[in-house]
């Protein structure tokens, strides 16, 4: 295939017009009419621009045949991420499963010496899990920085029509398992316990649930976003990224000390998870007040 039908057929399979490419890149429609009859060529920097845009190589876009290579995964990514993406999602469900545990041994046996192994050894198992997937996703980036997009319109649609369920069944978890403390709190308690010790552990596992569904399709979504992947893994991550990355890091570190320390010194396990909630939040906030710094940069 030229490149004015490979352009031809990226443009179209991303259900796009030629005067809405044209505003995309800065041009006229006219010139764009050009390039796809390859009567004319745009300059490197728009070349690098629509690759970008369409999450494909020069090589590809130039002179090879994006039809063909766009139908097939020869790298094997997308059992590659939804491997990683359950692996993920295991390695935090672990994490918040020893808590429940450690949260049900403590209030409904006593059990409070127990109650911290429990907790740590979710903790330790689950961050085992976590590196050794991050560990061998890096590898797979290194040998496959670069992904041809494969998957079709009528796949990604029925992605986004899960995803939606997914994220509302998410959050309908957790809001369950509010609602189930505010009842359990209305029923009777038996001598020497509260409700607390005795539903408490059952909202931490509304909450487990509820977390690893978001998490698993926040992964998923990512999945399908090849055009990002390969601007990341292309060493073109912007300093915004970077910084949100760095400081989301910190951040996300700072609250497990926070929590190991509330747990193993002042016995808080039941109250401290609250701090991986903030740290959230806090993530969400720095990246915010970063694009929004980079808005204003722009705008000046």
């Amino acid at each position: 295939m030229s490149f004015g039908e490979n352009l031809q057929f990226y443009r179209k399979r991303r259900s796009i017009t030629q005067e809405q490419l044209a505003e995309q890149l800065g041009v006229s429609r006219q010139t764009v009419s050009k390039w796809e009859a390859d009567s004319s060529y745009p300059e490197m920097e728009k070349i690098l621009q629509l690759c970008d845009m369409f999450g494909c190589s020069m090589d590809t876009l130039l002179r090879g045949e994006a039809r063909d290579e766009l139908m097939e995964d020869t790298s094997g990514y997308d059992m590659h991420m939804n491997r990683f993406t359950k692996e993920i999602t295991v390695g935090i469900a672990v994490i918040l499963v020893g808590v429940t545990l450690g949260g049900a041994a403590e209030g409904l046996f006593r059990l409070e010496d127990f109650s911290g192994v429990l907790v740590i050894a979710g903790a330790l198992i689950g961050a085992l899990i976590l590196v050794m997937s991050g560990m061998k996703h890096s590898r797979f980036v290194k040998k496959h920085p670069h992904i041809n997009p494969f998957y079709t319109e009528e796949e990604i649609e029925a992605f986004e029509n899960r995803f939606m369920y997914m994220i509302v069944g998410g959050i309908g978890c957790i809001l369950a398992g509010v609602l189930f403390l505010v009842i359990t709190e209305q029923l009777p308690g038996k001598a020497g316990y509260t409700a607390e010790d005795i539903y408490g552990w059952g909202f931490l596992l509304f909450v487990t649930v509820g977390v690893s569904l978001i998490v698993y399709a926040g992964i998923q979504k990512s999945k399908y976003n090849i055009a990002e992947y390969n601007k990341e893994n292309a060493g073109m991550t912007s300093r915004e990224d970077r910084l949100i990355g760095m400081w989301s890091g910190c951040i996300m570190i700072f609250a497990t000390i926070i929590f190991l320390v509330a747990g193993l010194v002042y016995d808080l396990w039941e109250k401290a998870w609250i701090v991986y909630v903030v740290g959230g939040l806090l993530c969400g906030v720095v990246s915010v007040i970063i694009n929004g710094t980079k808005r204003d940069d722009d705008e000046k």
